[in-house]
């Protein structure tokens, strides 16, 4: 589905069998009777992708921002968390980390207490409390969350990231009223019946079109099959703060003598400002990525 200049939308189809369009692509295209042929993608700015053994998943392209919506309750997943915000860093994509059920006090404060680490490292964090009942008869409209939020994403194309069930159906209902009129209205012109969550779909926040919001489908596995395990640490903000002390220009931060990282996380003279976790999820990402390659 490619959108013209006038806002218009347009069924298009790729040269060749294989499409490599992505969602916020800018293209050149044809018009042919009352569809399209896309002609050439223009250069990308950022891709934001994941990639396993298997097969590579783009979510999209262009962003100027991902927003990763987690939920309070049932517990999110740091490793899937740390797995997104590597892939945003590589791609040099601002990641905003939204925690939705705030109205849920007591697993709100074990999560939010959770995230401590990633608000040490500069993340811009949010709270929010998303309710799909509110949604549906505006109640949430004005709320201070909203507000916040709406200012976060003016001006920007977001993809909203997240696991199954954080809420992003939701948030996209909150923020574009008509958003399933638009689906279902997408769904039918291609002709793929009942809209499901395997698809990303942009939608534009204000009448303007400078204000895009990117529903993305729920992941459970997020592989980063296409980072370097040595570049591991630079997309780690709090290893990367100390990987500079390394004696050892090639080192891994698992074993070397004289590692900045491993200095810092056996400190004893106070808090160290990487968390044991957060060494541990390293340990196995790099662990993980090298068998991929060697």
């Amino acid at each position: 589905m490619v959108e013209t200049e006038s806002g218009e939308r347009v069924i298009c189809h790729p040269r060749g069998k294989k499409s490599q369009v992505v969602v916020g692509d800018r293209i050149r295209w044809l018009p042919s009777e009352d569809e399209g042929t896309i002609e050439k993608i223009e250069e990308r700015s950022n891709l934001f992708y994941r990639q396993d053994e298997m097969r590579t998943k783009s979510f999209a392209a262009n962003l100027d921002q991902v927003l990763i919506l987690m939920a309070a309750e049932p517990e999110f997943s740091e490793n899937q968390l740390t797995r997104a915000l590597i892939a945003a860093e590589a791609e040099r994509i601002k990641p905003i980390i939204a925690l939705n059920k705030s109205d849920l006090a007591e697993p709100f404060g074990r999560a939010w207490n959770k995230l401590a680490p990633y608000r040490a490292m500069g993340y811009q964090m949010l709270p929010l409390a998303i309710k799909p009942k509110a949604v549906a008869v505006g109640a949430v409209a004005d709320d201070a969350q909203t507000k916040e939020l709406m200012a976060l994403l003016h001006g920007k194309k977001t993809l909203v990231l997240g696991p199954s069930g954080a809420g992003k159906s939701s948030l996209t209902n909150l923020l574009v009223p008509n958003a399933k009129v638009l689906t279902a209205e997408i769904s039918q012109a291609l002709n793929s019946g009942k809209h499901t969550t395997t698809s990303t779909t942009l939608y534009w926040i204000d009448g303007a079109r400078t204000t895009a919001l990117i529903d993305s489908p729920g992941f459970q596995e997020f592989g980063l099959h296409h980072i370097e395990p040595m570049q591991l640490a630079n997309y780690m903000p709090d290893f990367k703060a100390h990987a500079q002390d390394c004696k050892f220009y090639n080192c891994t931060h698992l074993h070397e003598p004289g590692c900045g990282v491993i200095s810092e996380v056996k400190s004893t003279s106070g808090a160290s400002s990487i968390s044991a976790s957060r060494y541990r999820l390293y340990s196995e990402l790099f662990a993980e990525l090298s068998q991929t390659r060697y």
